[in-house]
Formats: C-alpha cells, structure tokens, sequence
C-alpha cells in the first residue's frame, strides 16, 4: 500500500462549537494559540473546513467578528500544527464576505502578508479566481 495516500475524512459541519473556539481564540496571546486543546481542534476543522461548510459558519456574522476571525485564522495557520490549508484556507472565503460587504479594511492585506508565508491569502488561487 503506498504510504503517500491519505485516509479519507468526512466533511466537518462547523457550528456554534467552532464560533466559541475562534472567539475563544481572538482573546488570547499569539503564542498561547495552541494552549487549551479543544480550541485547537476546533480552530484545525474550520481550516479542514470545505467551501460550503465555512460559508454556513461565516455568512450570518458580522464583519468586526469575521475580521477578528480572519486575524486567528491567518495566525493559527503559521502557529498551530495542522492548520497549514494553502489555496483552501478559510481566510480566502472571510476575505471575499468582507470584500463584498464594503468592509475590507485596507491595511488588512500588507497586515496578511507580514504574518504569513501562505501565498494564496487573501485572493486564493488564480484558478479559483478565473471560475
């Protein structure tokens, strides 16, 4: 059996359990992102998180808590193990609602861009642009 080939995981439905993590989140220091375990595991889902199952967490928030969640987001994925998503981060989608809405603030994008080494924040990926 060729060891490179994943296992399969079912798609995780993100809920008010992920909300109170990355809430609980936002209120911490950067460097004790990873401190308290459930709040980890939940902050890794939401970055696992498929495109329809984040969009049923962040279309019915505000832009002030989506833009805090989009700061723990970007942080988590150079910080916490496991979160590393590239192009299927969730900041992509939180980035577009805040866009949309009129409420991208503009220092957000050299502020992305100093804290991380994803290149796909906060655009995604050309591909998924072109469709």
């Amino acid at each position: 059996m060729d060891e490179s080939v994943g296992a399969w995981e079912p798609a995780v439905a993100l809920g008010d359990a992920h909300a109170r993590a990355l809430d609980a989140a936002s209120r911490v220091a950067v460097d004790n992102l990873g401190q308290d375990e459930q709040v980890a595991t939940r902050i890794r889902e939401v970055m696992r998180a498929d495109g329809p199952a984040c969009a049923s967490l962040f279309d019915d928030r505000d832009s002030a808590t989506l833009l805090t969640w989009l700061r723990v987001l970007t942080l988590a994925e150079m910080r916490l193990p496991g979160c590393e998503a590239g192009a299927r981060s969730p900041v992509i989608p939180i980035a577009h609602v805040l866009r949309e809405r009129g409420d991208y603030p503009p220092a957000l994008t050299p502020w992305i861009r100093s804290v991380s080494t994803n290149r796909f924040l906060p655009y995604g990926s050309l591909k998924a642009r072109l469709r």
